[in-house]
């Protein structure tokens, strides 16, 4: 069974929602939660997911962050990424989203090695 930990801190206009865990079908409702509430907050300018503790990532958690994104942006904020594991790096490549997020996509899909 998933299990994602989701904890939140406050830093001068930023809203730091850290994940531990897996971002998949299971858990996804309980990030787009915590984190449409932190960006209903009038003093959030910045969402930031800490994604140091994620250990999968799934295409619904990508679409999650999309969303996050795209609701973000419709009320004049913006959504940032840190700490991007591997592989979820390579998720993102693969889906030709890391552009998409100003994340450093490193080598493109044809070169991933399968391994």
């Amino acid at each position: 069974m998933s299990s994602l930990a989701l904890s939140t801190r406050r830093e001068s206009g930023r809203a730091v929602v850290s994940l531990a865990g897996e971002l998949d079908l299971a858990t996804v409702d309980s990030l787009r939660e915590v984190a449409l509430a932190e960006l209903s907050d009038a003093e959030c300018r910045t969402l930031v997911l800490d994604l140091d503790g994620l250990t999968f990532l799934d295409s619904t958690g990508l679409g999650c962050w999309v969303e996050l994104r795209n609701r973000a942006g419709e009320q004049g904020k913006s959504l940032q990424l840190d700490a991007v594991p591997p592989a979820a790096l390579r998720t993102m490549t693969i889906a030709g989203l890391a552009p998409l997020f100003g994340v450093d996509a490193g080598p493109g899909p044809e070169e991933i090695s399968a391994t």
